[in-house]
């Protein structure tokens, strides 16, 4: 009697609806409400599982009712794996699963059941000796969803996913068709075998490749967490021609950036730490010959960081800021400033050879740094015209723009290749310049526009160079030059002249050049937004046919006109400001180069 109501049992199973069962268990072990619409169990030597309609609870404030749904799971478990381990399924198919694993507003991570304690560090490696054997394993038509405390969410889409292996000592092998953020994905990962899997704490072996439009990415590496990503480390290799499914990832417009880009380098992952070092690659048409990238997630209420070191072979920046290739000579740079911004940055950034508009640097370093409503440049570092450049300086968020500030120092300047530079015409003076100079801009919003509203004070020196010996006769008006060629250059012991000016407009006084062959002083208004200038000076040359008559020269930074200084109010003016001064401005009263010229006296 006892083996015939056993026999009706195990052949009636699979008939008996045992949700409700199931339901208080599960409700009981995770202390979060359960829904089960149906759970129907057949027993054999494989047990056969369909569930239907199933729904666990979200934690309170959490963003929607359900942390998981599942819409029909079907499985095969084989009897023994239940009761000598580990779990052993096959044909598994699983649909309509979401699964939403968030953390609320006050970071409680609504993946941890019970009640609530304090997280302890993890001293040892994840248990995953349950881990189950998958002979044939679906999943389709579901997302998992992740959601931070600041309530950004990233989805993951899984279209048709698969996993095969043929024993628990064979590889595992995984296919996944789904998206990220509604962006198609395709992923394809051969991984070691399940056996070796369980083992706490092991390196464990991974292949991953995936692409996503014209995106391709490899990674081979070991993992010693593999649920969580965690403990990763290996060899990553991206390409992309246009940067189109990064932007989209993103959640922002191919437009913003069509660029291609191509990464080789180590890859890690460990906690809050994400990087990827020694690497390689390009980035548009720009060669990155080194970086080393560090990305952490924020702590508590706290925006995550990256913080490296990336260095180019070459950057021309008008391709990278939307002004098109260098020959197009015009690109203009964004000053905004985040007042929160996540992540923040501290950065440097180098360059064998930067170009931009019609400029080109080499040599060039600079640290950035990113926090709240500011970012701080450092330093930079830079040769230009066969100088060498160093500045500092800062970008504040303000109520109207950014404000700007910023503090230059350039030495070795070659007088000739500058003045080609800057479009003015032949100027016959040889020698080095030594440069030192701050700037200030106040409510701006890039930097074109701050070239052009910067009040700026500087000072441009020489202890050592040459001069033309014509310039000088003309300069003191030697009628000697009427029956004689006077040739040659004339040895320079000081040159100096100290700039300030305010949007575009502004004034060189004093402006002096001793030499050998006679001493000249001056001063000049000029205006480059109209590349105009006045300038008016008086000399002082040995010679006896030398009348030292001031002059005036003005007009055009290209087509200047010239007359006589004291027949004009303006020039008179002019003559009395480049004798009167004698001290440097407070914000460049230490500038040496060239200072010798302050004692001169006409």
């Amino acid at each position: 009697m006892t083996t015939a109501l056993t026999a009706v049992a195990f052949l009636t199973a699979g008939h008996i609806d045992l949700s409700s069962f199931a339901t208080r268990r599960l409700a009981a072990a995770t202390g979060r409400s359960v829904r089960i619409g149906s759970l129907h169990v057949t027993p054999g030597r494989w047990i056969t599982v369909e569930l239907d309609d199933a729904h666990l609870g979200n934690v309170r404030n959490g963003s929607r009712p359900d942390m998981i749904s599942v819409g029909h799971l079907h499985t095969q478990v084989r009897l023994t794996s239940l009761l000598w381990g580990p779990v052993e399924t096959r044909d598994l198919v699983l649909t309509g699963f979401s699964g939403l694993f968030e953390r609320t507003p006050d970071h409680t991570p609504n993946w941890r059941f019970g009640a609530s304690e304090p997280r302890k560090a993890q001293a040892a490696a994840p248990d995953q000796t349950w881990f189950p054997g998958l002979r044939q394993a679906t999943i389709r038509d579901s997302e998992v969803v992740y959601r931070t405390a600041r309530g950004h969410s990233y989805q993951v889409g899984l279209n048709d996913v698969t996993f095969t292996s043929a024993n628990d000592d064979a590889p595992l092998l995984m296919s996944v068709t789904g998206s990220y953020n509604t962006t198609p994905v395709a992923i394809m990962a051969r991984m070691q075998s399940i056996s070796l899997l369980r083992v706490a704490g092991t390196p464990y072996g991974t292949a991953i490749h995936a692409t996503s439009g014209d995106l391709t990415l490899d990674l081979e590496s070991t993992i010693t967490d593999l649920l969580d990503f965690d403990g990763v480390a290996g060899k990553l290799t991206l390409r992309t021609p246009s940067s189109a499914p990064l932007m989209a990832f993103a959640g922002e417009p191919a437009s913003d950036f069509a660029m291609a880009l191509g990464l080789d380098g180590h890859f890690v992952h460990r906690g809050n730490l994400w990087s990827l070092d020694h690497t390689t690659g390009h980035l548009g048409g720009n060669q990155i010959t080194d970086a080393d990238v560090v990305f952490t997630e924020g702590a508590k209420g706290a925006p995550d960081q990256i913080g490296g070191n990336v260095n180019f072979a070459a950057i021309d920046l008008n391709g990278l800021t939307g002004g098109g290739p260098s020959t197009q000579r015009h690109a203009d740079i964004s000053l905004a400033v985040p007042a929160k911004p996540d992540p923040v940055i501290d950065v440097r950034l180098g360059a064998k050879q930067v170009s931009y508009n019609d400029r080109t640097f080499s040599d060039v370093s600079v640290v950035v740094t990113q926090g709240p409503g500011r970012i701080d440049v450092k330093s930079l570092s830079l040769a230009w015209l066969g100088a060498r450049l160093h500045a500092s300086g800062s970008l504040a968020a303000a109520e109207n723009g950014t404000n700007l500030r910023a503090a230059v120092d350039m030495s070795g300047a070659d007088i000739d290749r500058f003045r080609r530079q800057a479009g003015l015409a032949e100027i016959p003076i040889s020698g080095q310049l030594s440069f030192h100079a701050t700037a200030a801009a106040d409510n701006i919003h890039t930097l074109d526009e701050a070239e052009q509203v910067a009040d700026l004070t500087a000072a441009v020196g020489m202890d050592s160079g040459a001069i033309s010996r014509r310039v000088i006769a003309m300069a003191s008006t030697d009628v000697s030059l009427l029956v004689r060629n006077e040739s040659g250059m004339a040895p320079v012991s000081c040159l100096l002249g100290v700039l300030t000016m305010r949007h575009g407009m502004g004034t060189v006084v004093p402006l002096r050049v001793n030499s050998a062959a006679g001493t000249v002083i001056g001063a000049a208004l000029f205006d480059l937004n109209r590349k105009w200038f006045d300038l008016a000076f008086q000399s002082r040359a040995p010679g006896f046919f030398a009348l030292d008559v001031p002059i005036r020269v003005s007009g055009s930074f290209s087509h200047p006109g010239f007359g006589l200084a004291g027949w004009s109010a303006k020039g008179r003016d002019l003559l009395k400001n480049a004798r009167a001064v004698s001290t440097l401005p407070a914000g460049i009263a230490d500038f040496a180069p060239g200072k010798a010229c302050l004692r001169i006296t006409l």
